[in-house]
């Protein structure tokens, strides 16, 4: 709920935590700092008024999806989040939310209650660079129908020991993109950030983490990391704001179902050494999780060249979100040109992938 104060909307929960942040000082006879590491999360409940936006989850065509599960013995509903409430609320007309709620709205007969108040540091934010020197690990646990796909994930490699020097309560990883398990992350590395939820310590020396990077490297783990750091929390939008920007290399080991004439080869490299335009529909292996759409992606450069009989080694740049297996094979004809269209329709197959490179500054240097 929001109200207008001098012209300007004030959202309600900021009044209230206002009121409740100036009352608890005084009880407590300490300042309200907004940049403490501290964090009080006050969950208030309100039975009488649960279910007065229900019939927007009830709307035909409702974006709002709700599910309840039940977890440790808690029961738990996702789905109706603020956010979820107000995107369906902006598609309703007033007249439909006036026969709904009443205007103005009924007063109410009891008052809310506290339903849960927790305690928290503010997250601890460490950035890096990870490599990823061997095959079938995952960036975070690929768990299918409660079964692990991988026996190993970026995440908990370099998550597990982070999680024992800060003594949080969980960590998420959060990427620069993100290679398939099967593809191997080479080069300086995928920049990535880990964000530590409710840190016991914070004041945690440059040297300790150094030492965690130091001890993935002396017992030769397939995932590494350089550059760990605590970070600032504005510098997590390097990330986010990367993704559109950032380039990446590629090596990939092709197999053609007939061999490359030398003419043919020469016509690639041709083409490849300037820009390509391929239109992309989404890939056939992710349709069961991504909106079918077409996306223009590009291809900065493109490198063919002949190891032997039918196997080649393909050097590509790409712009960021383009699906580099698709390209090589087609994808049915969903990825148009293809490297195998290029090469005159010949079937071609990506046996072997590796990220060589992301070309993103990141993280900030110390």
């Amino acid at each position: 709920m929001q109200i207008h104060a001098k012209n300007a909307l004030v959202d309600l929960k900021d009044v209230i935590k206002y009121i409740a942040g100036n009352r608890l000082a005084k009880a407590c006879n300490v300042a309200v700092d907004a940049d403490s590491e501290m964090r009080i999360e006050c969950v208030f409940k309100h039975q009488e008024t649960a279910s007065d936006h229900q019939f927007l989850v009830d709307r035909e065509g409702s974006s709002i999806k709700v599910k309840s599960f039940r977890k440790k013995g808690v029961d738990y509903t996702t789905g109706d989040s603020l956010s979820a409430v107000l995107a369906e609320l902006d598609k309703c007309d007033d007249a439909t939310v006036a026969s709904k709620l009443g205007v103005p709205p009924p007063s109410v007969k009891t008052a809310a209650e506290i339903d849960s108040l927790v305690f928290k540091r503010a997250s601890l934010f460490i950035g890096g660079r990870y490599l990823k020197l061997q095959r079938n690990i995952s960036q975070t646990p690929f768990i299918v129908d409660g079964k692990r796909m991988t026996e190993l994930s970026v995440s908990e490699v370099i998550g597990e020991p982070i999680k024992d020097l800060v003594l949080c309560d969980s960590y998420n990883l959060v990427g620069s993109g993100r290679e398939d398990a099967d593809v191997r992350m080479l080069g300086d590395g995928r920049p990535f950030y880990i964000e530590c939820i409710n840190p016991r310590k914070t004041n945690v020396s440059q040297d300790l983490i150094a030492q965690v990077e130091g001890r993935l490297t002396e017992k030769d783990s397939p995932v590494q990391c350089r550059m760990l750091q605590i970070i600032k929390p504005e510098d997590t939008r390097i990330i986010k704001e990367g993704e559109e920007n950032k380039t990446k290399h590629y090596c990939a080991l092709v197999w053609f179902a007939t061999p490359l004439s030398t003419e043919t080869l020469d016509e690639i490299n041709r083409i490849g050494s300037s820009e390509i335009v391929l239109q992309q529909n989404t890939p056939i292996r992710v349709l069961h999780r991504r909106s079918p759409l077409v996306r223009p992606r590009k291809l900065l450069r493109l490198e063919v060249a002949p190891i032997e009989g039918h196997f080649y080694k393909v050097r590509i740049e790409s712009e960021a979100g383009t699906y580099i297996k698709e390209f090589v094979h087609g994808d049915l004809g969903r990825t148009s040109p293809s490297l195998s269209s290029l090469a005159g329709g010949v079937v071609a197959d990506i046996l072997e992938l590796d990220v060589e490179n992301v070309s993103l500054d990141f993280p900030p240097k110390i």
